[in-house]
């Protein structure tokens, strides 16, 4: 995917905010691609399990990788400084501009709101909920562990442009554009995908499932709500967490045009390539998914004839 950057006018408004990023990437088209992928996924059971066992697994480094990025700008606070303070040891901001982006991780690591469970595990019953509805044997739910060249060479791509590099200013400003799709797009994925599951197929497939066993799942010795790790992050009728974190990534991306040397214009470039970066691995990501789910329903479809 290539995107042109409108960064290159100087007429533009130097504000980081969810419309200026719309502006140029067309936040919907790209949930286009994640609605296409999700909705062929509802067609079969077994590969809904796949679809999920992908998601699940590309989104289970993100609580380590905002952790990282969030460890990178504190370690480099030498960087981001107050411009009117004189006092050198009173000028230090980056521990400021590295909150914002902590924040995020804070909810991944234990919610709040259910259990204080990790949104991993979290996941890991909302996976292990479409399996037993997919009726997958422990063996078969193995086979679908085996993750996939081009998912193994997304992830790489993500944690080479997401965790940052301590004392690289340029490095750390494209990192925390990365940040910022990362947590805009999601927050628009898991409502889709709640839309796809939950409103577009109401009383169907795996929400008829799930209104059936009242939406839990045992994990762990206890009772987890199977479709909690969707809906917290965002739903089709309310925003969730990730809405939040939008918020708080692009606040660290003001914080840090206003603290770091760099001219603000080289600030959005840098924001704007990792914003591009990323939005290319999250289209991907969905392209390749909705063909293996393409690929499982033909065979499953032909095993019928």
């Amino acid at each position: 995917m290539s995107i042109h950057l409108l960064v290159q006018q100087p007429e533009l408004d130097l504000t980081f905010s969810e419309q200026a990023f719309d502006r140029p990437f067309n936040f919907v088209a790209l949930d286009q691609t994640v609605e296409a992928a999700c909705a062929t996924a509802t067609q079969h059971p077994r590969a809904l399990y796949l679809f999920m066992q992908r998601y699940t697994h590309f989104n289970g480094a993100a609580g380590s990788l905002v952790a990282r990025l969030a460890s990178s700008i504190g370690l480099s606070r030498e960087l981001f400084r107050e411009p009117a303070c004189e006092l050198f040891d009173e000028a230090d901001r980056g521990l400021e501009v590295a909150a914002k982006v902590l924040s995020a991780t804070i909810d991944e690591h234990s919610d709040a709101h259910h259990k204080g469970c990790s949104h991993r595990t979290l996941a890991q019953a909302t996976l292990k909920a479409v399996g037993n509805y997919a009726a997958l044997t422990d063996a078969e739910r193995n086979s679908f562990a085996t993750v996939p060249t081009w998912l193994t060479q997304l992830l790489e791509a993500a944690v080479v442009g997401y965790q940052g590099i301590p004392g690289d200013l340029e490095a750390l400003i494209r990192a925390m554009g990365v940040h910022a799709a990362s947590e805009m797009l999601a927050a628009r994925e898991y409502a889709v995908i709640d839309k796809v599951v939950r409103y577009t197929n109401a009383g169907l497939g795996f929400d008829q499932y799930l209104k059936d066993g009242h939406g839990q799942v045992e994990l762990n010795g206890q009772k987890i709500s199977a479709w909690y790790w969707i809906a917290v992050h965002g739903s089709h009728k309310e925003a969730g967490v990730e809405t939040d974190h939008a918020h708080d990534a692009l606040e660290a991306l003001t914080l840090a045009m206003q603290y770091c040397t760099l001219p603000n214009q080289q600030v959005w470039q840098l924001a704007f390539e990792g914003f591009e970066a990323f939005v290319t691995l999250q289209q991907t990501f969905f392209q390749e998914a909705q063909k293996e789910c393409l690929d499982l329903i033909k065979t499953e479809m032909g095993s019928l004839i």
